[in-house]
């Protein structure tokens, strides 16, 4: 699939499209405007529920940490029992699951769609996503982009929050604050614009590998009866990071590019700037799985591999490593 989009893009010579507006289109526009501020309306006080309902979730866990935290032992890094920091890593993994669960199956549904074009369907509705029903086409795929709407407005707002919540309790660092930062702006663009589903889509089903990375992290120094768990999460992890944040999103991003230089992808109502901001920060982060493949293997593969061959491996990591891996999350 991926080097047919390849082709695609080689035969394309920047065919972009434009739209006029009909003489008597001053009250369709009109109309236009009202339901917008009304869907951004609804789309603020939709976020701001999220946001709320994420903080209080990160809280309960943080408050009930000395009844949960009974149940497993305690690590040997110290910073890997304070309260914060583990009821964090409990957090994601709630909202990858969460996330998962909502973008996945709207993912392979779209990626085997007959239909090229629901791939980059759009809506006016930007409080809900819903379809244009007029286009009976797209009526069968509601659902579908609903459920697209929901995982992406839950992904931004928890960004937001976890942004909060690293901030308030000395967890941030640079590196978390720049990716942070720049998932809210492009969540902003591609959810406040009703656009892109499949290539949202894409980004959200990453998440599908963050459980097995968390339990990782969490588990790792916590003794030996912990081992085989922490094997197996991290050969799933290892396998998931493969489809998904290598194989699905480099796909999805070369598709973004040819349709986009067809002028199929974004609708032309998106302002320039945010078109322009919303694919470079589709290709940066292709390119970040890209980079992160080696020290991935490194971290994963070897010890997989090595696992194999020999029927061992020491799950225990090194400074450097386990750098490495917070990076990932």
């Amino acid at each position: 699939m991926i080097l047919g989009q390849l082709y695609r893009l080689n035969m394309t010579f920047g065919n972009f499209t434009s739209s006029f507006a009909s003489p008597n289109s001053s009250l369709d526009s009109a109309q236009a405007r009202f339901l917008a501020t009304e869907g951004y309306r609804e789309l603020a006080w939709s976020a701001i529920g999220w946001i709320l309902m994420w903080l209080a979730l990160y809280y309960a866990l943080s408050l009930t940490f000395p009844l949960w935290s009974r149940m497993v032992q305690p690590s040997s890094k110290e910073h890997e029992n304070n309260r914060y920091w583990c009821s964090r890593d409990l957090f994601g993994l709630v909202h990858a699951m969460i996330i998962s669960a909502l973008s996945v199956p709207p993912l392979f549904l779209l990626l085997f769609a007959s239909d090229g074009r629901v791939k980059f369907a759009t809506s006016s509705e930007m409080g809900t996503c819903k379809v244009d029903h007029s286009d009976a086409e797209l009526l069968e795929w509601e659902v579908t982009m609903q459920a697209i709407s929901v995982a992406g407005l839950a992904f931004t707002t928890f960004t937001f929050a976890d942004l909060l919540v690293l901030c308030l309790h000395g967890l941030a660092t640079v590196d978390y604050v720049a990716h942070h930062l720049a998932f809210i702006l492009a969540g902003c663009i591609l959810r406040g614009n009703c656009m892109l589903p499949f290539n949202a889509a894409v980004l959200m089903a990453m998440e599908v590998s963050t459980p097995f990375l968390n339990w990782v992290t969490f588990f790792r120094h916590r003794g030996e009866q912990y081992q085989t768990q922490v094997i197996v999460a991290g050969v799933i992890f290892f396998i998931t990071f493969l489809v998904f944040r290598l194989g699905l999103n480099i796909y999805g991003t070369i598709l973004l590019l040819v349709d986009e230089a067809q002028g199929t992808a974004i609708p032309s109502r998106v302002p320039r700037w945010q078109q322009v901001l919303v694919i470079v920060a589709i290709i940066a982060g292709a390119l970040v799985q890209l980079y992160w493949l080696p020290r991935i293997w490194q971290v994963f593969g070897v010890r997989i591999w090595r696992l194999i061959t020999t029927g061992s491996v020491d799950v225990a990591e090194d400074e450097e490593q386990e750098e490495e891996e917070s990076e990932l999350k």
